[in-house]
């Protein structure tokens, strides 16, 4: 996986340089750079990271962790979880705009058809989702929050939850602690990871040829600070990052000039992340999925490379 890490500069409306050329000037900046540095690393070894603006392209510090991860889902993803993921991205769709009728909303409709799709996703889940976006935050007693947990090896776990009675919830996440050796933290966790959000892009809606440089400079435009290429060949994929407060918007960038996407939301990215041995991988891996499985957790991050 290659990552294309980005500082976004502000356009100033004054300059005599127009907007859609300060842009390019940044995206020409951005590839110079990333190449220049990479021919560095291969002459001289990895240097510190400098610059004020733009870093190289490098490995993303957990990738190996997400590999496992997404080798194991492409085997034996549940039918839950392949809903939930469907599931937000319908919620996003409306979230957006353009309303929950998706004879309205274009994005709602390929969102929903994407989920029809799978042969998963069952019509009352797509129901129950619209039914829930349009509700929004009045959903009864039900709130989103942070959990963070602490293992052996130095690794440490965000999940992210949508709960309705916490205490009863607390004392199942302490049950599953005590059972994986893990422990529950009051704090300490967070503030060693980054919070944001991303949207993943597979190709351009009408099927035609998909430019990385030109998706890279909507995305700019759009507010994202990353790009990560994933996987291989057809199985290509394209994530961009973003504040956690603006992948709606930089979906929205997205989707306005012809991009497919087909996942979107939050995420955590840790600082510094650790090294485990393939044995210790699969005990951290047993307690994620455990973890995953319950119905209250939406999303479980790691400080794994």
């Amino acid at each position: 996986m290659r990552v294309y890490v980005y500082s976004r500069p502000k356009f100033n409306p004054g300059s005599r340089v127009p907007r859609e050329k300060f842009f390019q000037r940044q995206k020409n900046m951005l590839f110079a750079r990333s190449a220049f540095s990479l021919l560095r690393t291969v002459a001289i070894g990895p240097s510190l990271r400098n610059g004020p603006q733009v870093e190289s392209v490098r490995q993303a510090g957990h990738s190996h962790w997400q590999n496992i991860r997404h080798i194991k889902a492409a085997k034996d993803l549940n039918k839950a979880r392949m809903t939930e993921r469907h599931v937000r991205f319908i919620e996003a769709a409306i979230a957006m705009g353009g309303g929950s009728d998706p004879r309205l909303n274009k994005h709602l409709a390929n969102a929903i058809e994407a989920a029809k799709k799978t042969q998963v996703v069952t019509n009352a889940a797509i129901e129950a989702a619209l039914k829930r976006a349009k509700e929004g935050p009045s959903r009864k007693n039900q709130r989103t929050v942070i959990y963070e947990f602490i293992g052996d090896h130095g690794v440490l776990l965000i999940a992210k939850c949508e709960v309705s009675n916490a205490s009863k919830f607390v004392h199942t996440l302490k049950l599953l602690t005590r059972k994986h050796k893990w422990s529950l933290s009051k704090g300490g966790v967070k503030e060693r990871f980054n919070e944001k959000g991303f949207v993943c892009v597979t190709g351009k809606e009408d099927g035609g040829k998909f430019d990385p440089d030109e998706a890279l400079l909507v995305a700019i435009e759009g507010g994202a600070e990353e790009m990560l290429e994933m996987g291989e060949g057809e199985t290509l994929t394209y994530e961009f990052l973003s504040s956690p407060n603006n992948y709606l918007g930089l979906m929205g960038a997205l989707q306005k000039n012809g991009y497919m996407v087909n996942d979107v939301g939050t995420k955590w990215i840790p600082m510094m992340p650790v090294e485990l041995t393939e044995d210790q991988l699969i005990k951290v891996g047993e307690f994620c999925d455990e973890l995953e499985d319950l119905p209250e957790v939406v999303g479980a991050f790691t400080n794994i490379a």
